[in-house]
């Protein structure tokens, strides 16, 4: 892992009281008060949290992100939610040194396109950035996204330990987690932008990483503790950090050997992007086998726990019934 932080990660157990606030080594406690997830949302959050938009074929990654935007927003498109002068945060899945052809992380083209939609709409900044797994500085120049995200005029840099904040996870839907470290940059952006590619994952409960999932990029702690219960985990953080866009790159889809992947016959083509308002939505369609070429027989819907747990939590939707899609 790029950033070992050895801190306790606090969990709530069944029956026990929230542990209170404390500051750990290597990690901040924040300003007096407590620190806060800041990002807008969607000037149309709650009324699209059923509503989907769709971008198929093709070869051109970067077009796909301006269609499926576009499909979702109107003719406006990345400027109904960055206005000038906004500071803009996009966590792609960098979290594996993988070449994009191994699907194991975000293609650049749908990164350097985000990134400069959001310039053209007046953004400040952007920064992009993820808390890998592999080695940091490898995940960043393999996948191709360093390079493509800085040249369309992002700032992109590594993540520092003394830079991650502990966030009370005080929502009351919020079941299980009772505070964990949260990049400082994801807490105070104006808006937060959610980019996450198609895998299979090992784990028993996960099956899949997608949306949801890829906000595991802004926490630091123990990634192993925060594996235990991830269904409800994952509920958890989507509750307390809430994108104002959520992107599942599906470019390529990783049926094999996720979610770091490394075999080329692990991969066939998706070339598909969707977008919505709703981490749990986008995911609620994505884990669908109807929409995306999982391989049979691998996990049905309803065996991504995280995505029913998101949407009782009242973050979206797990009935693919009442998914809207614009395409």
């Amino acid at each position: 892992m790029s950033n070992p932080l050895k801190r306790r990660g606090f969990l709530k157990g069944a029956g026990a009281a929230l542990v209170a606030a404390v500051a750990l080594p290597g990690c901040s406690p924040g300003p007096e008060g407590g620190v806060k997830f800041r990002a807008r949302p969607h000037p149309m959050a709650e009324p699209w949290k059923h509503r989907l938009g769709l971008a198929q074929g093709g070869d051109d990654p970067g077009r796909r992100v301006r269609v499926a935007i576009e499909k979702l927003c109107g003719a406006e498109g990345v400027r109904t939610f960055v206005k000038p002068g906004d500071g803009v945060v996009i966590k792609p899945n960098i979290g594996w040194a993988q070449v994009p052809e191994m699907g194991a992380t975000v293609d650049p083209a749908v990164v350097s396109t985000l990134v400069q939609l959001c310039r053209e709409a007046g953004a400040k900044t952007v920064k992009v950035f993820d808390n890998t797994v592999g080695t940091t500085s490898k995940c960043y120049e393999f996948s191709g996204i360093e390079k493509a995200a800085k040249a369309a005029g992002a700032e992109v840099f590594l993540c520092a330990p003394h830079r991650f904040l502990m966030l009370k996870f005080d929502d009351p839907r919020a079941k299980r987690v009772a505070e964990w470290p949260i990049y400082e940059d994801a807490l105070t952006a104006d808006v937060f932008i959610n980019v996450a590619c198609a895998k299979v994952h090992n784990h028993p409960q996960a099956k899949v990483t997608l949306c949801m999932k890829n906000l595991m990029g802004v926490q630091g702690g123990d990634r192993g503790k925060f594996h235990q219960d991830i269904s409800q985990n994952l509920a958890d953080l989507n509750v307390m950090i809430r994108p104002t866009l959520n992107i599942l790159d599906a470019t390529r889809v990783m049926i094999a050997g996720g979610p770091s992947g490394g075999r080329r016959d692990q991969i066939v083509a998706g070339r598909t992007l969707v977008c919505g308002t709703s981490a749990v939505t986008v995911d609620c369609w994505g884990a669908d086998p109807k929409n995306l070429p999982w391989p049979k027989g691998h996990h049905d819907l309803a065996a991504v726990g995280c995505i029913a747990l998101g949407a009782a939590a009242g973050l979206g939707v797990a009935d693919p019934s009442k998914i809207e899609v614009s395409a």
